[in-house]
Parts: C-alpha cells; structure tokens; sequence
C-alpha cells in the first residue's frame, strides 16, 4: 500500500487502511488513463508502483491480450498495448534511476516503452507520433518517440511482415487488400484469377432482363455493351464494352414505377422508358440523376423492395430503358493478358469495386473484384495452371510473370477448364489466348516458313 499524496481519487484501496491504495489493485481494476498519466510522468515523493508491480502488470496484460486476441469480445489493444508498454519502460526507468542517480527521469523509459509497444503492434508510425505526443502534451519528447517508434518497426519487420491488425483480417478471410500486391501476382495472368462468365447488360435493354438479372444474382456492377448482338458458343455476349452500372442505379430505374405518378403518361417512368426501342430517349433525365444523387448523399436505398420484382406488370416488363444514359462511360478496364500485379496496382491505388477484363477486341471476357485477389484464389489458380517450369525466375531469383515457351503449351493455355472457386466466384480463369497464341495461329494460317539461313 502506498499513501495518496497527488490526489485523493487515485487508486483502489482494496483492504489497504484509509488514505492509501493497492498497486496491483489499481493497475487492474483502476482507472487505466490514470495509471499510465502517473508512469509517464515524474514521481514524487516515491515511485507510484514498485518493480514488483510494474512487472506482474506487464505479464500478465499481455497474456490476457494474447487470450482475447481474436476473440468476439469487446477487447481493445490500444490501451493495452500503452499499459504494457508502459509498464516494461517504467520498470527499466526505475531500474536506470535506482543504479544511476536520483536525476534520471523514469517516466521518459515509460513513454517510450509505450511508443515501442503501440508501434511494434499496430505497425503505424506517423499517426503513433502525433496521437502519443497530443495525448501527453510533451512536444520535447518528440525526437525520442520518433526513434523509439522507428527502431521499434524495424525490429518487428524482422519476426513478421504484418501486424495483429492485419493478421486479424487474413484470419477471418476480410477483403482486405495491402499497399503492395502479393509476390505471387507476379507469376500470373489476369485471365488466371478472373471470374467468368460475367453478366452483362446492352446499352438498351428490355425491363424484363433487369428484373430477372437482378432476382437471381448479387452482383452490385454490371457491364454495359454495345447492341452489335453477337454470341459465343456458349450463348454469352461478345457485344463491345461501353460502360458499367451499378446495381443501385438499377434499382433506382426500377423504382421509379412504383413513384406517386408512375401510372401516369408524363411520369418520371414513362419518360426513361419505352414500347419500343427506336423511341427511347437518347439523353438522360435530370429529374433521375438528382434523385440518385439525393438518395446518394442521405445514404438511401433505392424505392424499389425486393417484394416488388412480381408487381411489375407483363406490359412494364416489354418496356425498354436506355442504360447508356446512366452507366459510367468512362470506367476502367484491363487487358485479360496483363500481369495480375498491374491489375492490383490499378484496382487500389483507384479505389475500384469493378473491373472489367477485356480481350483484344474489347469484349468482356471477364470481372475482377476483391475477392479475386484473395491468397486462396491466387494459389489455386497458379497450382493449376502452371507447372514449375513455367514459372521463371531471374538471375536474382526474383519473381516474373510466366513466359510461355512451346505451342504445346501454348495449346493447353486455350483448352485448359475454368476451375471452380467455391460460393463466392462464379467460375475462375478459364481459356487464355494472348499475343503468342495469335502469332502461331496467324503464321500457320498464312504459311509463313523460316527460310534457310533467316
């Protein structure tokens, strides 16, 4: 037990007589800010904890975080991280001031004990500095905070690339994607990891089709091509990329059938939509634009429910809307041949929910979303498709995307089999053609034959 010589409302008494309090007690079941506002600053006329205390303190917090780490309970790791950092450098303090002098500041150790411990564990440094420095109102220990946090950092680079954060995420398999793309994405293709096939809508589509492809997917974009009406073997558009809608701009058109005036002839929904498709308005209404907006801002779901897909009558259903008047025309896209590791770079450094992968003609041969450049879809499809032979390193061992080396190879990249990824893609990578491949085809189709000598 120790006497309150600071204030009479610090610490917890706990079987301690009148006029003092339990270090253990207060540490454990006291106030946590005001326990670590006595580590970090100076003690008079006795250290507010014993070694004793300071020591058991930290082993034990950061046994207790260890347990609650990934638990569902509501347990932080800020404060603890601080309480246990603290503790380890007021300890060290305490343990300099007691072999040094009586002038060395102990709660300078447990500043930067609870700097090395917050930087260690959450990987943050910038940040760090200006939190820790506004909460102690100490802009002379800026220097020491800073290098405390970098040695910090450095350290905790060599046991493990990511912090608790961060491994949190990977564990529960968030769609989290990292600053830098996986070394991985460097040995494979977009066309690998691409999620096929895609559903797409026409520039002009029947409400009809709407309706059914937004009942029986969850898919929140949707390619928007052109009216060219070709399709594959497979029944699968190869129309022209022209843009991307989202899923709620479709619900917005949708809704406006079920507005106050949607029976009537100069309604909102008689206007964006038509009888005939030679008499769809080619511009957009303004009236739609700024209620998507308005219902944007406010954070608003669309007016119509899911309840409402069968209120819609035979003759709505055989009415055309003109989707190119409300899709982003200028999204991005990539090239099924390009390095997954570009498409990564692009896809976070935009901010991107959607991107489409296209072909050398420009049709959509696939979709990239988050989960397509999860570690789970990134092994199975390098697993697959590719042998060790064809995955090339350099002279510094250092990864690089596969080089295709033989038209045996060659032949089974157009014939290999989409793999199945589980509940959340649809289809995963499927037949890859690129340069090479056309190359081949167009020399074997024209004859061409390497003269002696060439």
């Amino acid at each position: 037990c120790h006497p309150r010589y600071a204030t009479k409302k610090f610490g917890v008494r706990l079987g301690c007589p009148e006029g003092q309090y339990d270090e253990l007690a207060t540490l454990f079941f006291g106030s946590k800010e005001q326990s670590i506002v006595r580590m970090v600053t100076q003690a008079w006329p006795h250290e507010p904890f014993s070694n004793t205390s300071l020591f058991i303190t930290s082993i034990l917090n950061l046994f207790l975080m260890l347990i609650t780490y990934g638990s569902p309970l509501p347990a932080g790791y800020f404060m603890p991280s601080w309480l246990v950092g603290a503790s380890i450098g007021r300890l060290f303090g305490q343990l300099v001031k007691a072999y040094v002098g009586s002038s060395v500041y102990s709660g300078a150790y447990a500043l930067a004990g609870a700097a090395a411990m917050l930087g260690g564990v959450q990987r943050t440094s910038i940040s760090l500095v200006f939190i820790i420095v506004e909460c102690t109102s100490n802009v002379h220990f800026l220097l020491p905070i800073v290098t405390t946090l970098m040695v910090a950092n450095f350290v905790a680079q060599k046991f493990t690339k990511e912090g608790v954060f961060d491994i949190s995420l990977r564990h529960h398999s968030l769609r989290f994607l990292p600053h830098h793309p996986d070394w991985l994405m460097s040995l494979c293709t977009v066309s690998d990891v691409m999620a096929n096939p895609v559903k797409c809508l026409h520039t002009v589509e029947k409400v009809g089709n709407i309706i059914d492809l937004l009942r029986n997917c969850h898919h929140n974009g949707f390619p928007v091509l052109s009216l060219e009406g070709s399709r594959d073997e497979n029944c699968i558009p190869r129309d022209r990329l022209e843009g991307l809608i989202l899923r709620s701009h479709l619900r917005h058109i949708l809704g406006t059938r079920f507005m106050r005036d949607g029976s009537t002839r100069d309604s909102l929904w008689s206007r964006i939509t038509a009888a005939r498709m030679s008499e769809v308005s080619l511009d957009g209404e303004i009236e739609l634009f700024q209620l998507i907006e308005y219902r944007r801002r406010k954070a608003e779901v669309s007016a119509v429910k899911e309840w409402e897909w069968g209120m819609f009558s035979t003759d709505d259903r055989e009415r055309y809307v003109n989707l190119a008047a409300y899709m982003n025309a200028a999204c991005y896209s990539v090239y099924s041949q390009c390095p997954l590791s570009r498409a990564y770079t692009i896809f976070r450094s935009l901010g991107l929910r959607h991107l489409p992968v296209v072909n050398q003609r420009f049709e959509v041969v696939g979709m990239l979303t988050r989960a397509n450049f999860s570690e789970r879809v990134l092994h199975l499809a390098i697993h697959s498709y590719y042998t060790e032979e064809e995955l090339v390193l350099d002279a510094h061992d250092a990864p690089s995307w596969p080089r295709l080396h033989s038209r045996e190879i060659l032949e089974r990249q157009r014939t290999r089999e989409p793999l199945n990824a589980g509940s959340e893609l649809v289809l995963l990578g499927g037949p890859s053609e690129g340069w090479q491949s056309r190359l081949v085809s167009a020399l074997e189709l024209g004859g061409y034959r390497r003269k002696k000598g060439e």
